[in-house]
């Protein structure tokens, strides 16, 4: 059943109200993405809705442990998926073809060697460890896609171009690995080194100001 349309202008208007500017504001502060107006605006978008969120579990003022892990994983989750967007821009599109990207979209493996039969059969003789068997195989560099390479990996990318420095970069990549922890059986496994603490969102939420301001002195050096 609905709210009331009076309680729900109410809960709206608590919601907005604290805000630091409107939809429209939150979309602007994400001016260093202006060359792909879609992404910015849903970055916007995604910043907007996660305020209006925090606002909405503010007000309400649930204490219970599962409304706090709740609004804090949302929270994290939400400010995570914000960061993995911009990074992921910055690198792939305004960085695309530098050393340090060209690097993420790498990755050095083994692939399989075919041998002579009588190599192929000592190989098959010989012990390998832990019962394993020996196989012949050379070093190699597959490429990857870009919707493949890890969020550290970029974020240390980042950190090697300029674009944010390393302190910031380690954070980032808590939020990130926090947001993993979507997976119920990941989080119980931390057990009791793991808590979902306030503060945790909040620092989500006050770095993207320093995120912004060091993505916009990189552009300004460029």
């Amino acid at each position: 059943m609905p709210f009331s349309e009076a309680l729900k202008r109410a809960v709206d208007e608590y919601a907005r109200n604290d805000l630091a500017g409107d939809l429209d504001a939150h979309i602007g502060f994400f001016s260093f993405l202006s060359d792909d107006p879609a992404l910015q605006r849903r970055v916007g978008e995604e910043y907007f809705s996660a305020r209006y969120i925090y606002k909405l579990w503010e007000g309400m003022r649930i204490e219970d442990d599962w409304g706090r892990r709740a609004q804090v994983q949302l929270q994290v989750q939400q400010y995570a998926s914000v960061y993995e967007a911009c990074l992921h821009h910055l690198l792939f599109v305004r960085c695309a073809g530098t050393a340090e990207v060209d690097d993420l979209l790498s990755l050095k493996t083994l692939k399989h060697w075919s041998v002579s039969q009588e190599l192929q059969s000592a190989l098959d003789a010989a012990p390998g460890p832990e019962g394993r068997a020996v196989v012949a195989a050379i070093r190699s560099t597959i490429s990857i896609p870009d919707t493949k390479v890890r969020f550290e990996h970029k974020a240390d990318a980042a950190v090697r171009l300029g674009i944010i420095d390393a302190a910031l970069a380690e954070e980032l990549k808590e939020f990130y690995a926090a947001r993993n922890l979507i997976h119920i059986h990941a989080e119980l496994q931390k057990g009791s080194s793991w808590t979902w603490k306030m503060e945790f969102a909040t620092n989500a939420y006050w770095r993207l100001i320093a995120f912004k301001e060091q993505v916009e002195a990189w552009q300004d050096a460029a």
